[in-house]
């Protein structure tokens, strides 16, 4: 449902948006099958951080839970659940899902203030825990606090270390209000051809999960893997996988032990807003680094880095422009909001015409995947950077 104060303003002052974001209801949800069945032993937990990796927080959100709705009660052979809570960052994401009616659990991944924590008073949301300074810092809790305890596997970025396990039990054992529902640790090389460093983080994950289990047979989800993580499942003693990148198919699905059909879940559009000619030896944009070595037909577009086109793709990314979805090269320094590309080989008057700017198609050239390779990007750093004002449109 649009929110009321939405809808009044564009009752008010009606425009069409130069930028159109679309999200594929069906590309998310074929994108979360598919590594369902990849790994059959283990519930999915979709990852929501960072404005859904740029999607649309609520969008991708409601998308999840009204799936997760269908899926209620069904079990896989091995009895595991199949979406038992989405993975966000911060408590102000948790506010901002719990304000817009989503009511799936949620687990809070990133870190968050004793206060904050204490002071919560939202329904089914848990705490991701990284030190034995924070479980100790939640000993005056009055009321039961769910956690799940962060393990250091290897990554040495957060989590307790090895040694750290046994005070970290006792502190949890002595105050009945902290509730461990589970415990978690993160791959940090999973996507190396080289297995040995994640083979190494997956046995430290191991032995503390026996520890655990041994400690508190009532633990609910152990969870270590992401997305380049899934090939390695049937290794892990865990019951639950996280879902990032993979979930809006931003990852080469070629990568995994079953090759996986992964779709891209986002298509970005917009309009050409300028053309002009340019003759040999003219340049273009900022600092003049393209230099026209013939007669050229060019073009604005009104998207630039501000609105997610990252500046390292000048003068190696392309977008699609018209209805045959012409290639055309981006052309001299990509600026704030604006982007000239060469369409000196589309036929017609391109002014007005349609340009695909991210394409939902991961073999294009302007596909995200494709892009971020042009670039020497992650996919990651340009889809979190598309703006979260921008208006997000699911489509099926």
């Amino acid at each position: 449902m649009i929110n009321p104060l939405t809808w009044l303003s564009r009752r008010r002052f009606p425009y069409e948006p130069l930028i159109n974001i679309e999200i594929s209801r069906s590309a998310l949800i074929n994108n979360l099958d598919e590594f369902r069945k990849l790994a059959s032993n283990h519930s999915i937990a979709p990852v929501l951080k960072s404005n859904a990796y740029g999607h649309g927080l609520h969008e991708v959100a409601t998308i999840l839970e009204r799936y997760r709705h269908t899926l209620r009660g069904a079990r896989n052979t091995n009895g595991q659940g199949t979406i038992p809570f989405f993975v966000i960052d911060s408590y102000f994401e948790a506010v901002a899902l719990r304000a817009r009616g989503i009511k799936t659990p949620l687990l809070v991944i990133g870190f968050s203030q004793t206060e904050t924590i204490i002071s919560s008073r939202l329904d089914n949301v848990a705490f991701t825990i990284g030190s034995i300074e924070a479980l100790q810092g939640l000993e005056d809790t009055e009321h039961p606090i769910a956690i799940h305890l962060k393990i250091d596997t290897g990554m040495h970025r957060q989590g307790i270390k090895s040694e750290e396990i046994h005070t970290a039990i006792e502190l949890i054992a002595e105050n009945t209000n902290i509730v461990l529902q589970g415990i978690c640790s993160h791959l940090s090389d999973s996507d190396n051809d080289d297995p040995s460093f994640t083979e190494g983080q997956i046995n430290v994950w191991n032995k503390a999960v026996s520890h655990f289990k041994n400690e508190f047979p009532s633990l609910k989800y152990t969870h270590l893997s992401a997305t380049c993580g899934h090939r390695y499942t049937p290794d892990i003693d865990a019951n639950v996988s996280r879902l990032g990148i993979g979930l809006y198919g931003l990852v080469d699905g070629s990568l995994f032990p079953e090759t996986l059909n992964l779709k891209p879940v986002l298509k970005m559009q917009t309009i050409i807003a300028t053309t002009k000619k340019i003759h040999r030896d003219d340049s273009v944009g900022y600092s003049g680094n393209f230099t026209a070595d013939h007669d050229m037909t060019i073009a604005t577009i009104p998207v630039g880095y501000y609105e997610g086109v990252d500046r390292r793709l000048s003068n190696v990314g392309s977008v699609g422009v018209g209805n045959d979805n012409v290639t055309c090269a981006m052309i001299g320094n990509i600026s704030m909001n604006m982007t000239t590309i060469d369409v000196s080989h589309v036929e017609g008057d391109t002014h007005g015409m349609k340009v695909v700017v991210f394409s939902n198609d991961m073999h294009d050239p302007n596909s995200i995947v494709s892009l971020a390779k042009a670039g020497g990007l992650l996919t990651y750093e340009i889809a979190v950077h598309i703006p979260a004002q921008l208006r997000r449109v699911v489509v099926e």
